[in-house]
């Protein structure tokens, strides 16, 4: 599906020492620049670093690629990808690429079109999570200050997170612009993403 003229949608790309299969974390976003290889070096600045994803995944996941697929208007999406070699910067043994970090994206808009999710794997220890999927309350902590440093950074790289849209039974709208991202409590799974 096209993305909304205006908007891009990312896609970052990760790849797990020990996995053959690759994983990645989507978002949408609203960039000022309309060069694809522009805004993905803008969202590379926003995810990489101290304040980025990069900080809170384990230092076995390496960030490959970010892709941007820019919605024009009348037209088909204008796609733009770097290639990376991040290495991330956590320390610690993940748990499986299946079970991950779930994290809640907010928007001043009401109902369910106002909200969205983004899935973190590799970036919690299994020592972090309890017996019924709970993670501790440090590693909430930690990852909520990044999560709001990485939010932060891709408003100051021009390139602020918006929550897209899919055509649906309510009226679609134009994208929103995300206003906070929670870190869950609880543990997320994805069957997808085990690899067999």
């Amino acid at each position: 599906m096209p993305t909304a003229p205006g908007y891009g949608d990312v896609t970052v790309g990760l790849r797990h020492a020990l996995m053959s299969r690759h994983a990645a974390i989507t978002f949408g976003i609203q960039p000022s620049a309309t060069d694809p290889i522009a805004v993905a070096g803008k969202v590379a600045l926003a995810v990489t670093g101290a304040t980025g994803v990069e900080a809170m995944l384990d230092n076995d996941v390496t960030i490959t690629t970010i892709r941007v697929s820019l919605g024009t208007d009348g037209s088909e999406d204008i796609v733009g990808e770097i290639a990376m070699n991040s290495i991330c910067d956590g320390v610690f043994a993940a748990p499986p690429p299946n079970v991950a970090v779930l994290v809640h994206k907010r928007s001043t808009r009401g109902g369910r079109r106002g909200r969205g999710r983004l899935f973190l794997p590799w970036a919690m220890s299994e020592g972090d999570v309890d017996e019924v999927g709970n993670l501790a309350t440090a590693r909430v902590t930690q990852l909520q200050n990044l999560c709001n440093s990485f939010l932060a950074g891709l408003q100051s790289q021009d390139v602020p997170m918006v929550i897209l849209h899919n055509p649906g039974k309510t009226a679609m709208g134009a994208p929103n612009v995300v206003t906070s991202l929670t870190v869950d409590r609880l543990i997320a799974t994805q069957r997808r993403r085990l690899g067999r």
